[in-house]
């Protein structure tokens, strides 16, 4: 027995070193160098580049041609397997690296991206280009791809793991990844694929009783308060015959489901001089170390500090004399149009009477494959292109009665040779502000401005068609061929204001356009739950930075708000006990979305039982979850026909009995209990709301089990919802698993010169096993918790815990 013993606790002993020897060498075996000097022979003259005690790095440099070198550099240090991943995303070659994937999901995006033709749009943009920008690209390209080059031996450790090499990048991949992230706020592709799809089920009369709305809450007195154009592109749909849905959509999915809240306020209702600018974009932010690299860069002419997605330049931040922020403003730069095939030649397509042949393009996309010889496979896609763009149902989109349907972006129609890119950096005004943000076409964000002077801005970048016809919700028959797209809106009539009475600005990726703006500006943007709590908390006499801060974890639900009452009114006139009781609950409630409540676990089950039951009898299995899947689709119109509470849709047509809204309310709760117990047994103390809404964060490998935990998974319980302004959004299919929420918080007070207030979900460096992969996850989930980014040159030396030299020679 004492040997037994004695050998426990040896092995036991020997356990603990091994992990101390882990924990001290894993990091060191996937780290670089931050200390010391380095020779970077494209500069002009040596920076300097420290970092403070979260990894953040700020560049010293004698020029912004030189800061741009140096923030190529950190990037390939920090973040080189992330932004190669992008790359390759954009290019359409993660297959090549991480082979088809289960399913054929990864080939599936690939796909994709060879039809939408990021690396096409890329090319041509690359004709065009203003010197400015192409010279902001080549100094980051100078810094990125030194390191690439010639330190090899720092490269992170997932690309051994992976089995590949970072290649250089060129000009062309920069402009691709910056059309990849301009895909993704491009509007409602997915929603107008969904519309034919519920058109196809049950005709276009029917489908405008249960058409997205789109609500901007600053129109009150506007009957309705509603964007739509004059529904011609629905009615070119009525004479359709309503038919069993049997067309699918896989892959075509923009990434349209996330947010993000922004917003300032002016000098005066800060009670001080400058302007305060709050930012929280919502995004997937699951895979470590997050989406977001903050950085500073600093030279003679320029101090900005802020944060960018792996591009040149600073999109989030302040410098000396602005700070800004941006959202996704969903404006409609995507039409789907219906191509007529010329009977006499599949080849051509018709406009009217003319016959016109379809463009090819062939991509071939090579697929890592261990179970062929040599290890790779390459497949052929032919790519058909009409006037207006790609055709998708050639690949995985299929159209209704063998419809051909083509795709069309605005960002491609309408390119311009100057990208904005490096302008909103060095605005020293909010004119100058809105002047950059306004040369900003391939992105359509909300951005929020505010100045030193107190001054306050928002306006919205990117390029949007001005629509003859249709609103760009349903997809859009050619017909004669008439072009329904006259020119982008112009860029200083995008939406936005300028030093409003109120004293604040803001967004939520709700509708931003006024009820009498002239132009169809989009038919899909957020529920306006989120804005309307922003405008409750902002309204305020004064406010101060700690305020604003603290608005970004507000759970307060405007959504429950609404609808919790209804759902409590009918559910205590049951006979039943166990639904008086949720009744109670729910009437009880202070409609905040907190981690410790059951009232938000009931309410959203409810929610998703009561919306399923509402349209699966008419519009069948298929077209309900695909109309269910994108919030923004039915979110707010399914508020207003609760609240109304008399809409035909509440009976279920597959019974004898016609049902109001207060059986299916009951119905739906019985549904409700009986889920949540099937899933996590019957002690409710289970499904407290913190306990099922979690945050699932990977580590950049995305491994499961016990290696997925030693190289960075990790679960956060969450408070905030879809419709909180500390969001934490979930598929409606997947429940309580967020996927998206803050991939970034901060709040820039203009009238402090030492610091920005900020935190991340992850941390600054995209390492496996790296003490900066996850540090600041903790900071982010506490609400009290304190971060910053430095400022001044004092705050960010006294906060300096390495410094690197890189020298010309």
């Amino acid at each position: 027995m004492r040997f037994v013993l004695k050998t426990l606790l040896v092995l036991a002993v020997i356990a603990v070193i091994g992990v101390i020897a882990a924990t001290i060498a894993l990091p060191r075996m996937n780290d670089r160098q931050t200390n010391g000097e380095i020779t970077l022979t494209a500069l002009d003259a040596p920076i300097r580049i420290v970092r403070d005690a979260n990894a953040v790095p700020y560049i010293y440099a004698d020029s912004l041609k030189d800061a741009l070198r140096g923030q190529g550099f950190v990037v390939g240090q920090d973040r080189l397997f992330q932004i190669e991943a992008a790359k390759r995303a954009a290019a359409g070659r993660l297959s090549e690296v991480f082979g088809a994937g289960e399913n054929d999901v990864i080939l599936n995006l690939d796909r994709e991206a060879r039809v939408i033709g990021f690396s096409r749009l890329a090319a041509r943009q690359s004709e065009i280009l203003s010197s400015s920008t192409r010279e902001t690209i080549a100094a980051y390209l100078d810094g990125l791809n030194a390191y690439i080059l010639t330190r090899q031996n720092t490269h992170p450790l997932e690309f051994r793991l992976a089995g590949f090499e970072p290649e250089p990048w060129t000009e062309t991949d920069v402009l691709s990844v910056m059309y990849y992230l301009g895909w993704a706020s491009s509007g409602n592709l997915d929603a107008e694929l969904t519309a034919l799809k519920v058109i196809q089920t049950i005709g276009a009369e029917k489908f405008e009783e249960i058409a997205p709305i789109v609500v901007n809450p600053d129109d009150e007195d506007a009957s309705p308060p509603i964007q739509r154009a004059s529904g011609e592109g629905q009615t070119r749909w009525a004479g359709m015959t309503p038919q069993p849905y049997e067309w699918v959509s896989g892959g075509w999915r923009q990434q349209g489901y996330g947010g993000s809240n922004n917003w300032v306020i002016n000098g005066e209702k800060s009670g001080q001089k400058a302007a305060i600018v709050t930012n929280d974009p919502h995004l997937d932010s699951r895979s470590l170390p997050g989406p977001w690299h903050p950085i500073g860069l600093i030279t003679p002419e320029l101090r900005v500090v802020g944060a960018t997605t792996g591009l040149p330049g600073i999109v989030v931040g302040r410098n000396e004399h602005i700070a800004f922020g941006v959202t996704n403003a969903y404006s409609d730069a995507v039409d789907v149009y219906v191509e007529t095939l010329d009977p006499l030649n599949p080849d051509r397509y018709l406009e009217g009477d003319q016959s016109i042949p379809f463009d090819e393009v062939i991509e071939t996309i090579r697929i890592k494959d261990d179970a062929v010889e040599g290890g790779y496979r390459n497949e052929e896609l032919v790519v058909r292109l009409t006037r207006r763009g790609p055709v998708i149902t050639d690949h995985d989109t299929k159209g209704p009665e063998g419809a051909v349907l083509s795709m069309r972006w605005a960002s491609a129609d309408y390119m311009q040779p100057d990208l904005g890119i490096e302008a909103i950096m060095q605005a020293k005004s909010i004119d100058e502000a809105l002047s950059a943000i306004e040369s900003i076409r391939v992105i359509s964000l909300n951005f929020v401005v505010g100045d030193t002077e107190g001054r306050i801005a928002r306006r919205a970048s990117g390029a949007a068609p001005i629509r003859l016809e249709g609103d760009g919700m349903t997809p859009f028959p050619v017909g004669d061929g008439t072009d329904n797209w006259a020119g982008p809106i112009p860029p200083s009539e995008m939406p936005g204001e300028i030093d409003p009475e109120r004293g604040w600005t803001g967004t939520a990726n709700h509708m931003t356009a006024p009820a009498d703006y002239p132009y169809v500006y989009t038919s899909y943007a957020s529920p306006s739950y989120r804005y309307r709590r922003m405008r409750e908390l902002l309204e305020a006499d004064q406010l101060t930075a700690e305020d604003v801060w603290a608005a970004q974890y507000d759970t307060v639900n405007v959504f429950a708000r609404d609808l919790a009452p209804i759902f409590a009114e009918a559910l205590m006139t049951s006979d039943d006990d166990a639904l008086k009781e949720i009744g109670r609950l729910l009437s009880d409630w202070d409609y905040s979305d907190d981690s410790e409540g059951l009232e938000t676990t009931l309410f959203q089950e409810i929610v998703r039982q009561l919306a399923v039951q509402t349209y699966e009898d008419e519009l069948g299995e298929d077209a309900t979850k695909a109309y269910l899947a994108n919030w923004y689709v039915w979110q707010e119109r399914f508020d207003a026909m609760v609240q109304a509470g008399n809409s035909p849709w509440f009976d279920d047509t597959r019974t004898q009995e016609t049902e109001d809204l207060t059986a299916l309310i009951h119905r739906a709760v019985g549904l409700a209990l009986d889920r949540l117990t099937a899933d996590y047994g019957p002690d409710r103390s289970k499904w407290l709301w913190g306990e099922r809404n979690q945050m699932r964060f990977n580590g950049p490998l995305r491994l499961d089990g016990l290696m997925g935990k030693l190289t960075g998974n990790r679960n956060v319980p969450m408070s905030g919802s879809g419709e909180t302004l500390k969001r934490a959004l979930y598929p409606f299919h997947n429940p309580f698993d967020t996927q998206w929420t803050a991939s970034l918080r901060m709040t820039a007070d203009l009238n402090d010169p030492d610091k920005i207030r900020a935190v991340l979900p992850g941390g600054a460096v995209g390492r496996t096993f790296h003490r900066h992969l996850a540090d600041q996850t903790a900071v982010w989930a506490d609400d009290d918790a304190v971060s910053h980014w430095w400022f001044s040159d004092d705050a960010i030396s006294q906060n300096t815990k390495s410094e690197l030299l890189l020298t010309s020679e």
